[in-house]
């Protein structure tokens, strides 16, 4: 008779239940692991391609995928490229030999956040393209998520950015720049860095760039301020620009210096986008600031040639067009300084700092022939930003200029540029006044219209050479022209230009006596003639037309003496041919009775008795300018009005 086993007690059943399900468990993440560390994560690659490629709207490739899991899971692409948009060939515009994302698995099961604490890129390449249409290949069309906000993933928080020996290759044909950038992280005591260091051309000029700044992930840290360290050299032009910003992706909070040199401000349009004239070597600083979209740049001190520059100046490049705005003074301007405004060249050759192209530049302006600037404008540029400056200066200086002061606000909006009021101080009068310029085509309209309010004849006469005077001068200069230069607007110019001195002065004696060739100021005083007359009133009225000037009237009443002139000045040709004639209210031993002429080009007048009218018995015969001395008082009332004192004698003042 068999015997019956012994029954299992519970307690052995289960033990042998648990070691046997251990067993299983312990089988099953035996396989997981041996899956995992066998698995061949190139399986999903072609999965994550699409996924990419799909997120940035280009094509997205790899070459290999590896996977290292744990609690931080390291992904890592290999051979991954970035392609360009359609219609660009060449080089993709990423390659990233090597791209690592570390990923915080325990973060992510147990928040749901989406936590990278570091993403490092070994060698990147990128190549960076700008057609001459303006068609780039860096800009990224992310498509819309359907659903709307509920579908909008999960921020990423990155924790830090590594890049190893990155370089990025920039063409940009609007530019014409050809650059090679190097990029790279750094670690300085516990802070991340980022350098930047670049060569190549910009603008067809040589260019340098050296950027040194705190890690890419301090850019969105608003609460510590991010280190800027700026250098540039674009041919002779430099700039350097150090300091801070506190939200630098909101621009905001910034304590930034900038310093701006070279020898010619028109060279910085290609790297601000604000069109300016040539100008002589200049170097200028102050405190960069950004608000409210505008760029700020305030404390402006330095000079441009020998004018010194202060004030403050604001870019807003948020319209269609860069609005720039700013209040500016000098305490002592030198006009040839400003000589690029009308298409000259600026600047003296004893300016300091003056390159050796500038200095034959100068040297060949002088030279030339013709005084009125020749150089076209160009409409492209003017149009290329709006503007509103307001500019004074205490001091002028300038050859031959008779200016005290000077203070225009200058606005330019589309292309047409306004100066008004403008105002050039002369003693205790000034010239006031409009100038418009509106481009029509590739030329200017140019509408001027100046008022000259008691103006000290005087310093009109001493910039001159002519010697001493007193008394105040009157007058109206108004132009209408079209051209594409400040020669060929004034050469094609249809107005007039008046004076006149109604209230009396003084004017030296040698002035009046030249037009009637006294025979030397020794005898001018043994015949009794002063070296001061009075003048009791002059009038000088031309008429423009088509470049050229006209006398209508032109005299002068002194207490001795009648001066009469007439004749042209033309400004196509810059050639004038005026004759003056004195003759004296009393009785002259020595005085030749011939007129003088008075012509040449703008640039080389000279002054000679006519002999020609003077051979023909007098200034009267063939000549119908030229009056006695009775004659001409109406002529000049009709200048200067009914209550002129032109018709009898009276003492200035």
């Amino acid at each position: 008779m068999p015997i019956a086993p012994e029954p299992i007690p519970v307690s052995a059943r289960r033990t042998r239940m648990w070691v046997w399900i251990g067993g299983v468990l312990l089988g099953l993440g035996a396989a997981l692991v041996l899956l995992v560390i066998l698995w061949d994560w190139n399986w999903l690659r072609p999965m994550l391609e699409v996924r990419a490629s799909a997120g940035i709207g280009r094509q997205v490739t790899m070459e290999r995928l590896e996977v290292r899991p744990g609690r931080r899971t390291v992904i890592t692409a290999h051979g991954m490229h970035v392609a360009n948009p359609s219609g660009f060939e060449g080089a993709d515009f990423a390659i990233f030999p090597s791209l690592s994302v570390t990923f915080d698995l325990e973060t992510w099961l147990r928040t749901g956040r989406v936590l990278l604490p570091l993403v490092e890129a070994d060698r990147p390449i990128f190549n960076v393209l700008e057609t001459g249409t303006g068609k780039n290949n860096w800009v990224l069309p992310l498509p819309a998520l359907a659903g709307g906000a509920a579908n909008v993933p999960p921020p990423i928080e990155v924790g830090d950015v590594v890049i190893n020996g990155g370089v990025s290759h920039v063409l940009a044909a609007p530019t014409k720049a050809d650059m090679t950038l190097s990029i790279s992280t750094g670690q300085q005591a516990d802070r991340r860095t980022l350098a930047i260091d670049g060569k190549g051309t910009y603008a067809n000029q040589p260019i340098t760039i050296h950027a040194a700044g705190g890690g890419l992930l301090t850019l969105q840290d608003a609460n510590t301020p991010y280190p800027v360290d700026f250098t540039l050299a674009n041919g002779e032009t430099h700039i350097r620009m150090t300091g801070s910003i506190q939200n630098p992706l909101a621009l905001t909070g910034a304590d930034l210096r900038l310093v701006l040199a070279g020898p010619d401000m028109a060279l910085l349009f290609p790297l601000t986008g604000i069109p300016l004239p040539k100008t002589p070597p200049y170097q200028v600083a102050g405190k960069l600031d950004f608000a409210d979209g505008r760029i700020k740049f305030s404390n402006i001190t330095g000079h441009v040639g020998s004018t010194d520059l202060n004030g403050a100046l604001e870019v807003d490049p948020r319209g269609t067009r860069m609005m720039l705005t700013g209040t500016l003074f000098s305490h002592l301007v030198d006009l040839e300084d400003l000589a690029g405004f009308i298409g000259s060249e600026p600047g003296r050759v004893t300016t300091p700092g003056l390159t050796p192209g500038q200095i034959h530049d100068i040297t060949l302006a002088k030279a030339n022939p013709r005084l009125l600037p020749t150089t076209p404008v160009s409409i492209t540029k003017i149009r290329a930003a709006d503007a509103h400056i307001v500019y004074r200066s205490d001091k002028v200086l300038g050859k031959n200029m008779p200016f005290d002061s000077l203070a225009a606000t200058v606005t330019v909006k589309d292309g047409t540029i306004r100066l008004s009021p403008l105002r050039l101080g002369l003693g205790a009068g000034a010239l006031n006044g409009t100038i418009n310029l509106q481009p029509v085509g590739e030329e200017l309209d140019a509408d001027v219209d100046l008022k000259m309010e008691k103006v000290d004849v005087g310093k009109l006469l001493s910039a001159a050479g002519l010697g001493g005077g007193l008394g105040p001068i009157d007058g109206s200069i108004k132009l209408k022209g079209r051209g594409a230069s400040v020669s060929s607007i004034a050469g094609h110019s249809n107005g007039f230009v008046r004076l006149f001195m109604p209230l009396g002065g003084e004017v030296n004696a040698l002035l009046v006596d030249l037009s009637g060739i006294e025979l030397g100021r020794a005898f001018f005083a043994l015949i009794g003639i002063p070296d001061k007359e009075g003048i009791l009133c002059m009038s000088a009225d031309f008429v423009l037309t088509q470049g050229v000037l006209a006398t209508r009237t032109l005299a002068v009443n002194t207490t001795g003496h009648i001066i009469t002139g007439g004749g042209q000045i033309d400004l196509n040709r810059e050639r004038l041919a005026l004759r003056l004639r004195t003759q004296a209210k009393h009785f002259s031993v020595g005085t030749i009775a011939a007129p003088i002429l008075i012509s040449g080009t703008f640039k080389d007048l000279s002054f000679a008795p006519d002999a020609e009218l003077a051979l023909r018995g007098g200034a009267a015969v063939g000549l119908g300018f030229l009056f006695p001395p009775a004659a001409v008082l109406p002529l000049i009332q009709f200048g200067v009005g009914d209550d002129s004192p032109c018709g009898e004698p009276r003492k200035p003042g």
